[in-house]
C-alpha cells in the first residue's frame, strides 16, 4: 500500500522540534504506511511579540485552517480557553511531569541570599515564590530555555524558573555542566492549567487527519487538562491575574486544585474539589474562588 503522508506544523525552538520528532515518531509508529513531515512556522511569539493574546500558536492555528498544514503541534498551556472556529483537538498527549523546577549553581536555592535574583517570565511562578521568599529579586526572563540557561551561567541571575516536563524532552542530562535542578513540589508550586501537555490540532472536517492524531488520544490527559482549563475559562481567557491549576486523575475519580493569586503573592484564594466530572468540576470550583473574593482580586489587579 502506498504511504501517506500528513504535514505537522511546529515552531521551529530547539525544545519544539524536539517534541515535533517525538510526535512524528508516535504518529507513524500507530499508522501504517504514514509518512509525516515537520513544517516549521515562525509566531509572532517568535519575533517578540510576546504580550498578544495566543502568541505562539495563531500563526501556525492559520497555516491549519489555509491548508497548508495537516495536524499542528501546541502546548496547551500556550492555548487560549476559546478555541478557533474550524478547528479542533485531534489528540491530548499523555502528560508529562506537571511541575516546576527551579535551576541554581548552588546546592540549596532556599539558601540563597535575600536581593538574590530569579529569572522568569512568568507572573503565575513569581507570584507563588514571593509568597515563601518576599526577600528576592524576580526579573523578567524571557527566550528560550538555552538563553535561560546561559544567562543563568554568566551570572545574569543567581536562578531561573523552568517547566520539568520542556527539561525532560531536552534531557536533563544535557544541562550545561554546574546545573542544579529543584523540583518544586505541587503545594508550593501549581502549574499553569494545561502544562506539560502537548495538543495535535486539525480541521474539524478533516477526518483522516483526526483519525490518524486521534489514536495517540489519552483519555486521562484530556479529561484532567479540560478540568483545569474550564477553571481557567471563569477568569478570562487572557487574564493578567496569576491563575494556577492542577487536576489529576485515578482510576477515573479526578481530583482538582486551584489558585488565583495578586501578584506580588501577598494575597492567594485556593480551592479543591473531587469528582467524576472533569468540566463541570472546573467551572465549580472557578466559580467558588469567585465567590471567596478572588473577583476583588483580579479587579484590582486592573486598576
Amino acid at each position: 500500500m502506498a504511504s501517506r503522508t500528513i504535514r505537522l506544523g511546529t515552531r521551529g525552538s530547539k525544545l519544539a522540534l524536539i517534541q515535533a520528532t517525538n510526535a512524528k515518531r508516535l504518529l507513524e509508529a500507530s499508522n501504517e504506511n504514514l509518512e509525516v513531515e515537520i513544517i516549521t512556522i515562525k509566531t509572532s511569539g517568535d519575533r517578540g511579540d510576546r504580550n498578544v493574546l495566543g502568541a505562539f500558536v495563531r500563526d501556525i492555528e492559520q497555516e491549519l485552517l489555509d491548508g497548508s498544514i495537516d495536524l499542528a503541534l501546541h502546548c496547551l498551556k500556550d492555548l487560549p480557553t476559546l478555541t478557533i472556529d474550524g478547528l479542533s483537538f485531534a489528540a491530548y498527549l499523555e502528560r508529562e511531569d506537571p511541575r516546576d523546577a527551579i535551576l541554581t549553581l548552588v546546592e540549596d536555592w532556599n539558601n540563597l541570599p535575600g536581593g538574590a535574583v530569579i529569572g522568569t517570565g512568568s507572573v503565575r511562578r513569581s507570584a507563588q515564590l514571593k509568597a515563601s521568599r518576599p526577600d528576592l529579586q524576580y526579573k523578567p526572563l524571557v527566550g528560550n530555555a538555552d538563553t535561560r540557561l546561559r544567562k543563568l551561567h554568566e551570572g545574569e541571575y543567581d536562578a531561573i524558573v523552568l517547566a520539568m516536563a520542556g527539561l525532560n524532552r531536552m534531557g536533563v542530562e544535557n544541562l550545561p555542566l554546574g546545573t542544579i535542578v529543584t523540583h518544586l513540589p505541587l503545594d508550593a508550586m501549581l502549574p499553569a492549567p494545561g502544562q506539560a501537555v502537548l495538543v495535535l490540532q486539525c480541521r474539524a472536517e478533516d477526518f483522516f487527519a483526526s483519525a490518524v492524531a486521534g489514536k495517540l488520544d489519552h483519555d486521562p490527559t484530556r479529561n484532567s487538562a479540560s478540568a483545569e482549563r474550564a477553571f481557567m475559562r471563569c477568569f478570562g481567557s487572557g487574564c493578567s491575574v496569576p491563575v494556577a491549576a492542577y487536576c489529576l486523575e485515578i482510576d477515573g475519580h479526578y481530583d482538582l486544585r486551584g489558585l488565583v493569586s495578586s501578584p506580588d503573592g501577598t494575597r492567594s484564594i485556593r480551592g479543591h474539589t473531587g469528582g467524576h466530572d472533569p468540566l463541570l468540576m472546573g467551572k465549580q470550583l472557578g466559580e467558588q474562588l469567585l465567590s471567596q473574593g478572588a473577583g476583588e482580586l483580579m479587579a484590582d489587579v486592573v486598576r
